[in-house]
């Protein structure tokens, strides 16, 4: 009995030390989002000579909010046109993404060709290559087809299937019984027929897997942007937080934490309905491998 008590009492503890950390993790990982969000409600004074995780004086004062929003002469940067960049950008990407990296998942994991090899190799070759040494010759090839510094060029780079996304798309393909596709072309169904009816819709949970991937990495991503598309009308949001950044005084700091608010909402917004999606897609996928 005393050493049933006794395991009993040690389980409460072990499961309270868990909460209790859990907590201040939360708490550690929250402040900074709090320091954020309150920062962007204080005038220039009140930001400079309070403390960062202190609340304002009123969260109904909103003159950074439309400062961002509305920007005046003095810095003509609003984030509504720097989201429809994005959007545009993260849609058009998405598209040709997934049109491409199927069908190449498709072909390398299901036929033997010469250079398929190559092309595999090739695809890991850029994972050890470091960035630092392809700019200059990525602006050249943006310039010869005509899209530098312009979203456009964003649009080329991110449209190109990577080696993590690729590699989701082949597994899953492999995971897929080669039954099926034998028993299609007896019917008489062409490869083409095949990958559009049958694999395609197989592939929706490495689809939504490569897609969420993705899509944080293009709207997160501030480098691609500011080498290749620098023209002010096609900025990014990355590209906008940093051109507001580009200015010192308390009045700007505190319109930047507005921006930055402004720029995470949307990802706060999209993972709290569409997280179940998310776990399904991320789940289906480990589990169908």
């Amino acid at each position: 009995m005393a050493h049933r008590i006794k395991l009993r009492l040690s389980s409460r503890i072990a499961i309270a030390f868990q909460y209790v950390s859990l907590v201040l993790a939360s708490i550690f990982v929250l402040l900074p989002l709090w320091s954020v969000f309150a920062g962007s409600f204080k005038k220039p004074a009140e930001y400079l000579e309070t403390a960062r995780i202190a609340p304002p004086q009123s969260f109904l004062h909103w003159d950074n909010y439309r400062e961002v929003l509305f920007p005046t002469a003095a810095n003509g940067i609003g984030i509504i046109g720097a989201f429809g960049n994005t959007v545009l950008v993260l849609v058009v990407s998405l598209v040709f993404l997934i049109l491409l990296g199927t069908a190449a998942g498709y072909v390398l994991a299901r036929f033997r060709f010469r250079g398929r090899l190559v092309i595999l190799a090739a695809y890991a070759a850029l994972m050890v290559i470091p960035g630092i040494l392809t700019p200059i010759s990525t602006f050249q090839v943006l310039s010869f087809l005509g899209v530098a510094n312009s979203k456009w060029a964003l649009v080329v780079l991110y449209s190109g299937a990577d080696i993590v996304s690729l590699m989701i798309l082949i597994q899953f393909v492999r995971s897929i019984p080669e039954e099926i596709d034998e028993s299609a072309r007896i019917e008489g169904a062409g490869y083409f027929t095949i990958f559009r009816r049958l694999i395609l819709p197989m592939m929706v949970p490495a689809i939504a897997t490569v897609i969420i991937l993705r899509s944080v990495g293009i709207y997160n991503d501030f480098v691609a942007p500011f080498l290749y598309a620098a023209n002010p009308a096609d900025q990014t949001v990355s590209m906008m937080l940093y051109s507001f950044a580009g200015y010192n005084s308390g009045k700007t700091e505190a319109v930047l934490l507005a921006a930055v608010v402004l720029v995470i909402l949307p990802t706060l917004i999209a993972f709290f309905f569409l997280q179940r999606f998310i776990y399904a897609g991320i789940t289906q996928g480990a589990v169908k491998g």
